[in-house]
């Protein structure tokens, strides 16, 4: 899976030119890759296909990979911004998720059984009408509305969202925080700094993400 850093105001998307540090393989490890700004880029194990390409040639060679997979869904974006704007919901909390979810491959199955693009349970597919997981269309549509579902639920708060999104949230309303599961604070966090540089306060920090309509979108701004 890819990392890319994006300001919550800018649509920005920073590319880095990265020396690889190997990690051995196994799953759920990944290979770490920094550039010469300390940014980091970090690559699934379990994504075999990106996990080569990277150990073969850096992050640059990860990063054409992901593009083809985008160029094979003709229109892909478009749709997601269409009913992004339909939910209410900024299009670039979708592809964060789509980023660290299934770095845009639309046949991911993931070992707990989630799949496609914006990895959907089964049992989550059919609660928000997806009838085609595979279908890049229906998926994308079940997860903005698991995700609009969410915001609601959690009262706009986008740290409870994304451990919710990944640790379910019946998880997190028992606990009435992000679980302490590590595989889930690391996720939050790999969401955040693909969505924006508030990053920081959603991975870890008591500060609260309250979310705005700008122009027609949601954005999630911390104070």
């Amino acid at each position: 899976m890819l990392f890319f850093a994006r300001s919550c105001r800018a649509a920005a998307v920073v590319l880095a030119v990265v020396a690889t540090l190997a990690i051995p393989f196994a799953r759920a490890q990944t290979i770490v890759s920094v550039d010469d700004g300390g940014r980091r880029i970090y690559v699934n194990a379990d994504d075999s296909e990106l996990y080569e390409a990277v150990r073969r040639g850096g992050a640059a060679a990860a990063m054409r990979v992901v593009e083809e997979r985008k160029r094979s869904l003709p229109g892909i974006q478009q749709y997601i911004d269409k009913v992004s704007r339909r939910y209410e919901i900024d299009s670039a909390l979708v592809n964060a998720i789509i980023d660290t979810e299934s770095a845009w491959n639309h046949r991911a199955r993931s070992n707990k059984g989630a799949l496609g693009l914006m990895q959907l349970l089964p049992e989550t597919g059919r609660r928000f009408g997806v009838r085609d997981l595979f279908d890049p269309q229906q998926n994308v549509t079940g997860g903005i509305r698991y995700l609009r579902f969410l915001l609601d639920r959690f009262e706009g708060n986008l740290r409870l969202v994304l451990a919710a999104y990944n640790a379910g949230e019946q998880a997190v309303a028992a606990r009435g925080d992000v679980p302490p599961f590590a595989e889930t604070r690391d996720y939050v966090a790999k969401v955040a700094a693909r969505y924006g540089e508030a990053g920081a306060a959603l991975s870890g920090g008591p500060g609260q993400i309250y979310a705005l309509a700008e122009e027609g979108r949601t954005v999630f701004v911390n104070y």
